[in-house]
């Protein structure tokens, strides 16, 4: 059972390290690239002291970092095997599961989903949004009262607070996902509104499906801007992403520049956008170092390597996540080229039903 306060704002009150999740709170506000090294090993500080899994962590690799680019990264699996948090869980977020089964599932407990929040948004507003403006949402995504545990869901639902002027409630429930339902609510638009339409991509791509099978055409209001999440995982095929946004294109007559990826996981509390074709840029809170699979230093711009995340939204569990995803530094962001070869199979998008 998850801890769900019912009011909103115990739900968002810090319970541990208040006067560090402030200076987060203000770096997510007014980012600083000279102060980030300093807070983040101020953040690595306090859950080194705090968090003792991964005290024991730290310990047996013996490291005592001098730059943030040497705190010790956690692998991503810990968080299917270890509770790593600095103090009571205001959430517990799991993943949608693996192939590997869902007991297999990572828990990220966090203590402070302000810090959450606040990132899940000014990152949002600098790479998905685009204007501070309310309007209609088509979502096809987890929300927090259909999937209560997931993180996506919680980030979704906050959107729909700060932007949305009226859209239905998600077409991708526990148990189906209700294409006819997309499909209609797409055929009411009036063609002068513009919408943001948030989805997970096997979902949209079943939706595209639908619409070539029935020989229908939809073309979204200019202005609208659609944020796809999750790769084809859970789609019958695995396409590159350049087919994908060619389908999109084709059934909902959007050009790749207005189409944004938002590439996230369960265990950060940041997220990174991709416009069209281009890189997936972090925010200023998050920095992504491209790794040797072997060695784990950090690879020159455009060599492939694991991507580790350093997100200071992370203040009340570990700053340092050592994903299994495969990408390469390009100018101006990450390139990801997909998983580790043995990783497991995970991701928001397994959650469309079959």
């Amino acid at each position: 059972m998850h801890a769900r306060p019912s009011d909103s704002e115990t739900a968002e009150r810090p319970t541990v390290a208040p006067a560090l999740g402030t200076r987060v709170l203000r770096f997510i506000a007014a980012p600083s690239a000279s102060e980030f090294d300093a807070l983040a090993r101020a953040v690595h500080t306090h859950q080194y002291r705090a968090n003792a899994p991964y005290r024991r962590f730290v310990d047996r690799l013996g490291v005592t970092p001098r730059h943030w680019t040497e705190i010790p990264a956690v692998p991503v699996s810990a968080f299917r095997d270890s509770v790593l948090s600095c103090g009571p869980a205001a959430r517990v977020y799991e993943s949608s599961g693996t192939t590997e089964g869902p007991e297999r599932r990572a828990r990220h407990h966090v203590s402070d989903v302000g810090v959450y929040r606040a990132a899940a948004l000014a990152g949002f507003a600098r790479g998905a949004a685009p204007a501070a403006v309310r309007r209609p949402f088509l979502v096809a995504a987890p929300e927090r009262r259909s999937h209560p545990a997931s993180s996506l869901g919680e980030m979704v639902t906050w959107l729909r607070e700060t932007y949305d002027d009226g859209g239905p409630p998600s077409f991708l429930r526990p148990d189906t996902l209700d294409v006819a339902g997309f499909a209609a609510a797409l055929d009411t638009l009036d063609g002068t509104r513009p919408i943001t339409l948030i989805a997970v991509t096997s979902a949209l791509l079943r939706l595209v499906d639908h619409g070539r099978e029935a020989g229908r055409h939809w073309r979204l209001p200019a202005g609208s801007v659609i944020v796809d999440t999750g790769g084809c995982k859970g789609y019958a095929d695995d396409l590159p992403r350049a087919a994908v946004l060619e389908r999109y294109h084709d059934r909902l007559g959007v050009a790749p520049a207005d189409v944004v990826n938002e590439y996230g996981m369960t265990e950060l509390c940041s997220q990174l956008y991709a416009r069209g074709l281009g890189p997936h840029r972090p925010p200023p809170w998050l920095r992504t170092l491209v790794c040797h699979p072997a060695t784990g230093r950090e690879q020159p711009l455009g060599e492939p390597g694991l991507l580790r995340h350093v997100d200071l939204a992370n203040v009340g569990s570990v700053v340092a996540i050592q994903t299994e995803d495969v990408g390469r530094a390009v100018d101006g962001g990450i390139e990801l080229l997909g998983r580790a070869s043995r990783a497991a199979t995970r991701g928001c998008s397994l959650l469309v039903p079959s």
